[in-house]
């Protein structure tokens, strides 16, 4: 037993004891801490604290002595911890900011990347600093099935910047892949390693945008009626008109606050520092759906009358409108409006979130209307009262009791409502109004009184501390107060500030329920702080209703709270501006981007690196694409990297009957058996209570095609032929003296809208992004809808929108001209197109051949033309089918009849007659079977090596036509090889596919017979993996399933005994032994 209550604050390198009296929690000073084997030992001061430093080597206990008291404390009680109280080494980090062009790419394309890096200081100080200079990031990109696609090394620049390019192949597989970074030179830091997605796959780009809006301004009340509409628009302009149209409304509660009063509540207030449970019959969400077409300007209009809500105040309605295009593309939009309560509404503010018991809570009301202006002589009714936790149902709930009103007139100031608080605790204020059609307007928040107490534990067992802090947000300079809310009183509190470690203690003492911390801040301290208090004392015995116990001893208490201080690094955000100096321009046409850098002072940064990005909208609104910001990426908060070990938390309280007995005793040896040892770790025991939660090469047509319509033109259309997404990729931007920087900018032949993206870094610690965008089109704009791909064979029509920029109608010649397709109905056509509209033309057409299909298709209205060029693969048909016959010519001629096979493709197939001296022709097809065989388990690829070098002496004896060369047969083998090393397991097996799942005992055999036999045939084998191997097949009994047979068991065995003795381990013990287990019929065989 002991009256010594031992707890410890670690981390990386130090620990905080605290020594404090079980009996009160007062600290006690004079006592003796030491770490037990470690020759680490302090002696506590007046406060009971003592800092000690970790060892190196763990230290089982934390033993504290007083006099003959003696108490200890292991680093777990849950379990025994080998390694102890130790110091931990702490290294500084690397962190990355990475993003791609665009994030989906086509099969073939283009992937340009930019990349920085920071080092971050891990330990109390740490801060943001440039990495070492000369270091490298090396790549590998990885398809969608773990297949590396590229790898190489890019160099970082003196801002830690990096970028590199590298395409794809054609034969990609579609999916998500990963490029992995791997920094080099950079020092002995962690983190050196990242990754980023991005995805390869086959898509249509999008060629309009919708976007829905309200149509009236507002302000919209309950009993109202409005409009909400939504306007399709080609990107690069023009309507949507007569446009299918689905519209999904959705209405959820819903926020309010009028301007000029930010210090007033309006509406339902929730605090900051973390989730507060209280859901104030806001009610649930409805939904309703409605269909139509857009009229001539693209746009389609929706009519809503609004409904009240459960209670007085606002809610929200999402209106989502799908707009499908004539060639059947279809996207969505939202707008979402909010529907008020009143024409009023009533704000409500305390000067502090907490008071002192007794102290009225001062309470100031203003009445508004939704510009914020203050409205007199309204009425308010105001209501406080306190929410006290009461024992249910063998449930804690919270109820209002002590309910006080106060009714008042508005006036052009707040007006005040006082209200007594003769008993602490938490305390709800309501304010309601009415506007002059009788519609009410509600606002409510939580306030706390001190000595308002949680729901009571009687056991010992971590209580929860609230902590409140006074903002949101803090700066530099600033002093934070915290108002500390205990679950008991009196009470030794301590104050723990850490931010990678342990900053500073302090201790302080409570003699009522709430005590007010503060903590200055400081530029070190960004972009955040950790506060930890810690409570010891006492508390009274209660029974299941939370009553004290009449006579019974008070038990010991300790609580424990966390609050994160934020605090953003404003001064270290850039201001970065963007701006073509031509907004609208025509496909292939050139601008110049300006760029201007600014500090958060406003004074232009100088020598900044600035990476911009030109790229279509198109392409960025398949995946809903954003720049991460880079202040948030590398301001990340920093955690507390603490742990707090609590000797109380093992102490287990009498059944309270039995101290109503024995009232005079001690704690029963009994319940102290587990008592032995005091401590516990950071984790509390789960609550007994609900307290509130923190928490396209053709160049033109220059020839007419045949047709119905012809184009009469003096000069010929430029073809628009280069549809790449990305303008401008330039990763390494530097700015001038005045923060200043141009970028030239020639446009691709998209007819599309570009998005602007900018990231600029200064320093080790300053950054910034920006956009904007251009917009290429022409007054007649041509968009072929082409399949992606089509099969030989194919019939199909080829759809042709055709799109009038202007206000006049106009007559259009449409032209195709095609390669390898066939135009079943003609190469042309003429239409009209309304103004500002679009058409759909369609050609039907069919394939020729396999390969490449290449259109260029043209139009003419006047003065206005335009063209574009696609390519298209055209696939083989999806069954093909071989037939092979041999013979030996021994003397004379022989006759072979060859007969084509009917209902056949001509465009396919061929007849190939090989001969040869050497009776290999014959191996041809098997060879070549097996080298194709496309699937690479760990199986076939064995077997795969297994049949190739049986085959390695014969084919370098005799070269036989249609065989791969000895040369391409070694490298094939050396590739299986290295892949099946790739897929060997830590235990020396092989799984089926993938390293790391399970190995499989056949699998794993003949994975090593395979590697036995390359080897001995002089292919090169890895040492470490074949004895691997080997070690594996010497327990392979350990890996049999439970329902393998005995059959396959011996099997298997046996199997493994063959290659160990073709790998020169013979086990004679073994092969005994499964011979012995055979059936007598089998062995005498």
């Amino acid at each position: 037993m002991t009256q010594i209550g031992l707890d410890a604050f670690i981390d990386h390198s130090e620990m905080v004891a605290w020594t404090t009296a079980l009996v009160d929690g007062a600290p006690l000073a004079d006592v003796t801490v030491e770490l037990l084997d470690a020759d680490v030992a302090g002696v506590t001061a007046e406060d009971g604290l003592v800092t000690l430093d970790l060892p190196a080597q763990g230290s089982p206990l934390l033993v504290a002595t007083l006099g003959d008291d003696t108490a200890i404390l292991p680093s777990n009680t849950y379990y025994w911890d080998e390694m102890g109280w130790q110091s931990r080494p702490v290294s500084d980090e690397l962190r990355w900011y990475i993003f791609d062009d665009r994030q989906m790419y086509r099969p073939g394309e283009e992937v340009h990347v930019k990349g920085w890096t920071r080092r971050v200081g891990g330990k109390q100080d740490g801060d943001l600093s440039l990495p070492a200079p000369g270091g490298s990031v090396r790549y590998q990109v990885m398809g969608p099935q773990g297949n590396q696609l590229v790898d190489g090394v890019a160099e970082m620049s003196d801002l830690g910047g990096f970028d590199f390019v590298f395409s794809l192949p054609e034969n990609a597989n579609l999916g998500y892949a990963q490029i992995y970074l791997t920094a080099q030179g950079v020092g002995g830091i962690e983190n050196t390693n990242a990754y980023h997605p991005f995805q390869i796959q086959e898509f249509r780009r999008p060629e309009f945008e919708v976007q829905a809006r309200n149509d009236e301004e507002g302000p919209f009340f309950v009993g109202d009626e409005t409009t909400v509409s939504v306007e399709a628009k080609y990107f690069a302009g023009g309507p949507l008109p007569n446009a299918e149209t689905n519209w999904n409304v959705t209405s959820s509660p819903g926020s309010y606050s009028p301007p000029n009063w930010p210090d007033f509540v309006f509406g339902e207030w929730i605090p900051w520092w973390g989730y507060y449970d209280y859901n104030g019959g806001r009610g649930g969400e409805s939904y309703q759906s409605f269909t139509g077409k857009t009229d001539a300007s693209g746009a389609h209009y929706l009519r809503m009358t609004f409904d009240a809500a459960t209670e007085p105040r606002p809610y929200a309605v999402r209106a989502e409108a799908v707009v499908e295009d004539v060639n059947r593309q279809a996207w969505a939009s939202s707008t979402s409006l909010l529907v008020h309560p009143s024409e009023l509404y009533v704000g409500i503010r305390s000067d502090r979130t907490f008071v002192e018991s007794g102290v009225p809570l001062e309470i100031f009301a203003i009445v508004t209307d939704l510009d914020g202006n203050a409205q007199p002589d309204r009425t308010i009714q105001m209501q406080a009262a306190r929410l006290e936790w009461k024992y249910e149902k063998r449930e804690w709930r919270e109820e209002e009791v002590d309910v006080q009103e106060c009714t008042v007139q508005s006036g052009a100031e707040p007006v005040l409502c006082s209200f007594e608080t003769p008993m602490g605790g938490e305390y709800r204020i309501t304010a309601t109004v009415e506007d002059d059609q009788g519609r009410a307007n509600l606002s409510r928040f939580q306030r706390w009184v001190s000595g308002g107490k949680q729901p009571p534990s009687r056991n010992v067992e971590l209580e929860q501390v609230t902590l409140i802090p006074d903002r949101e947000t803090h700066q530099p300079g600033d002093v934070a107060e915290i108002l500390v809310q205990a679950p008991f009183a009196p009470a030794e509190g301590l104050l723990t500030v850490s931010r990678s470690g342990i900053l500073y203690t302090e201790r302080f003492f409570m003699d009522e329920s709430t005590f007010t911390l503060r903590v200055p801040i400081e530029e070190a301290h960004i972009p955040n702080l950790n506060i930890q208090v810690d409570l010891t004392g006492s508390a009274p015995r209660t029974d299941d209703a939370g009553e004290p116990i009449a006579g019974a001893p008070p038990r010991p208490a300790f609580a424990s709270g966390n609050l994160n201080l934020t605090i953003p690094p404003l001064s270290r955000t850039l201001a970065l501006e963007v701006s073509p100096q031509a907004s609208e321009l025509e496909p292939g046409a050139e601008t110049t981007i300006d760029i201007q850098l600014t500090d958060a002072a406003g004074n232009p940064v100088a020598d900044a690196e600035v990476a911009l990005v030109v790229v279509d909208e198109a392409i960025l609104a398949l995946t809903g694409y954003q720049l991460a910001d880079p202040v948030a990426t590398f301001y990340q908060e920093r955690g507390a990297d603490t742990r707090a070990t609590y000797g109380r938390s093992t102490i287990v309280l009498a059944n309270p009957d039995d101290l109503l007995l024995q009232v005079q005793q001690d704690v029963s040896e009994e319940s102290l058996q587990r008592g032995g040892m005091l401590m516990e770790s950071a984790t509390a025991a789960p609550a007994a209570t609900p307290a509130m939660n923190m928490v396209a090469d053709l160049a033109s047509m220059d020839d007419a095609a045949d047709g119905d319509a012809g184009a009469d033109s003096s000069s010929p259309i430029e073809v628009r032929s280069n549809f790449d997404p990305l303008a401008v990729f330039a990763p390494a931007v530097q700015t001038d003296a005045n923060g200043h920087a141009e970028v030239p900018v020639k446009l691709p032949d998209n007819l599309t809208r570009y998005r602007i993206m900018a990231v600029a870094v200064a320093g080790g610690q300053h950054f910034g992004s920006g956009e904007s965008n251009l917009t290429a089109r022409l007054p007649l704009m041509v968009r072929p809808a082409a399949p992606r791909f089509l099969n030989f064979g194919d019939y199909f029509e080829l759809p042709i929108v055709l799109q009038n920029q202007t206000d006049e109608p106009m007559e259009v010649d449409v032209v195709l001209k095609s390669v390898n397709l066939l135009l079943t109905d003609g190469s042309g056509q003429r239409v009209s197109v309304p103004a500002n509209d679009r058409v759909e033309v369609r050609f039907p057409a069919s394939t020729v051949n396999a390969g490449t299909a290449r259109l260029q298709v043209a139009a003419v209205s006047g003065a206005y033309a335009d063209g574009a060029e696609i390519e298209l693969p055209v696939y083989t048909p999806a069954t093909t089918e071989a037939f092979a016959t041999y013979g030996v010519i021994d003397e004379g001629a022989i006759v072979q009849p060859v007969a084509a096979p009917t209902n056949v493709f001509p465009q396919f197939g061929s007849l190939d007659i090989n001969s040869s001296s050497t009776a290999l022709q014959a191996l041809t097809d098997a060879v070549l079977y097996l080298t194709a065989y496309p699937f690479e388990c760990s199986e076939q690829l064995a077997s795969r090596i297994l049949g190739v070098a049986s085959l390695r002496d014969v084919l370098s004896a005799f070269e036989a036509e249609g065989l791969p060369s000895p040369d391409e047969m070694e490298a094939a083998v050396s590739r299986d090889i290295e892949r099946l090393q790739q897929m060997q397991n830590w235990d020396g097996g092989f799984p089926i596919w993938r390293k790391g799942q399970k190995s499989i005992p056949f699998y794993s055999i003949h994975a090593t017979h395979a590697l036995q036999r390359a080897h001995d045939k002089g292919f090169f084998v890895p040492e470490e993996m074949r004895l691997a191997a080997l070690d594996h097949l010497r327990t392979i009994e350990q890996y049999y399933e439970p329902f393998y047979g005995q059959m396959t068991r011996q099997t298997l065995s046996a199997y493994a005994l063959y290659v160990r003795q073709l790998m020169g381990d013979v086990d004679t013990a073994k092969a005994r032994t499964v011979y012995a287990e055979l059936p007598l019929e089998e062995q005498s065989a």
